[in-house]
């Protein structure tokens, strides 16, 4: 008994790695990477196992007959049809009296015209044969079992490092001047040309004192601003993302929307727009007339989108597009050769969507932004709230130093349309 037992679990651990096997060649149907001559060998590897598992079974069976156990008749007709599904050959026909009244048998008939027919054998009356089957034609079964869905709760999920919107428009704060003062109010003396010269001179007579140029102060008074974002300490302990250095970066989103905003405001405050009607023409005599050739080379071309997209529909008298590609330039493109500086049409003080608004100066001696400090640091609770606080304070004042090299331009459609064909040679604003 323990030679059966002993072969019987023999047969079962065959019996697994045959199952197995078979499980791992109808793989290869749907796997692209693996060739006939794989699929073959595969084939061939199950009929071996098949083979030491029919010879398995007849050791045992013979052991049992040794042994003296009876087989009842049931278990004969279970062996009889296992060595019938391993014979592809020995296929019964079915007698008359077992076909239904609605069935063909699989014999020969003739119809009838006296035309033999003969019903094909169905390759897949067993478990072998509708394996191979499967192998060659490719076939597709129903299956139910597990999904994805049932097993959610334990597939693993993984979040990707975050990714951060980049502002779409130059930041104002890195074109203009900026100082650093260590008092809270003070000034910036600014000697103004003098236009004096210098007189004759006779011999031992006594010289003549010229005039002192005119000096005008710039003053600053420092305003202070400050921001911050509170996080608890559940979301630090929950999550592992750098929620700190997240926070730290969006509170210098906040410095740098703010220094936009009091820029612009001292690019515009107390200047008297010019209302024009033809926009490069107004462009060219800021350019030309109301600057000085030293401010003039220094000068930036402030533009509202909406003023970038009028004068990028329009052409010179060349045929050659308004805005031009420049590597030289901080913001890739200049007009009229000067460097374009684009905004939000709203980030002119009372302005709209869709409005063509124009600055014409040298950024960096029109607006001064006096700074003391900024200071970003990490504030905690007494713990009876349990939460952090990452917060910016800013200490500055952004002043517009040169009222007199800022010029303000507000065009409208009409205005750009007059300037199509503009001849854009500095000076000359002939049609």
């Amino acid at each position: 008994m323990n030679k059966i037992a002993e072969l019987k679990g023999d047969l079962a651990t065959k019996q697994q790695v045959l199952n197995d096997k078979k499980i791992e060649v109808r793989a290869f149907v749907d796997d692209a990477d693996k060739t006939t001559d794989e699929v073959k060998a595969g084939m061939s590897d199950i009929k071996d196992k098949e083979a030491e598992i029919e010879n398995l079974k007849e050791e045992i069976a013979v052991l049992e007959q040794a042994a003296g156990l009876e087989t009842t008749e049931e278990d004969a007709d279970e062996k009889e049809t296992e060595q019938r599904a391993d014979d592809p050959d020995n296929v019964e026909e079915p007698s008359d009296d077992e076909l239904g009244a609605d069935e063909d048998p699989d014999t020969e008939t003739r119809n009838g015209e006296g035309i033999m027919k003969v019903n094909v054998v169905d390759a897949k009356n067993t478990t072998e044969q509708a394996f191979e089957t499967f192998l060659k034609t490719g076939e597709k079964r129903d299956v139910t079992g597990l999904a994805l869905s049932d097993g959610a709760v334990i597939i693993p999920e993984t979040i990707l490092p975050a990714e951060h919107e980049e502002n779409q428009f130059p930041r104002l704060g890195q074109l203009i001047r900026n100082v650093t003062v260590k008092t809270t109010t003070g000034k910036l003396p600014v000697f103004d040309n003098t236009k004096d010269t210098l007189k004759a001179h006779t011999e031992y007579s006594a010289t003549a004192v010229n005039k002192a140029s005119t000096i005008t102060p710039v003053k600053w008074d420092l305003q202070t601003y400050t921001g911050a974002y509170v996080f608890s300490q559940e979301l630090i302990s929950d999550s592992a993302y750098d929620w700190q250095g997240e926070l730290q970066g969006q509170l210098i989103e906040l410095r740098d929307n703010t220094d936009d905003g009091l820029i612009m405001t001292a690019l515009t405050t107390g200047i008297t727009p010019v209302t024009s009607t033809d926009f490069v023409a107004d462009l060219k005599t800021a350019l030309n007339v109301n600057l000085k050739p030293v401010d003039k080379k220094n000068a930036s071309i402030v533009l509202s989108q909406s003023a970038y997209n009028a004068l990028d529909q329009i052409k010179d008298a060349m045929g050659r597009p308004m805005l031009q590609p420049s590597i030289a330039s901080a913001t890739g493109e200049v007009v009229l050769g000067k460097q374009v500086i684009v905004v939000e049409d709203t980030l002119f003080p009372k302005a709209k969507e869709g409005d063509i608004n124009a600055i014409v100066a040298p950024l960096k001696k029109a607006v001064i932004n006096f700074k003391l400090a900024e200071i970003t640091g990490q504030f905690q609770d007494t713990y009876d709230i349990w939460y952090k606080q990452l917060g910016i304070f800013l200490r500055e004042n952004v002043v517009q130093a040169r009222k007199d090299v800022i010029i303000n331009i507000k065009g409208s459609q009409e205005a750009v349309n007059a300037s199509d064909g503009t001849n854009t040679t500095d000076g000359d604003t002939t049609k």
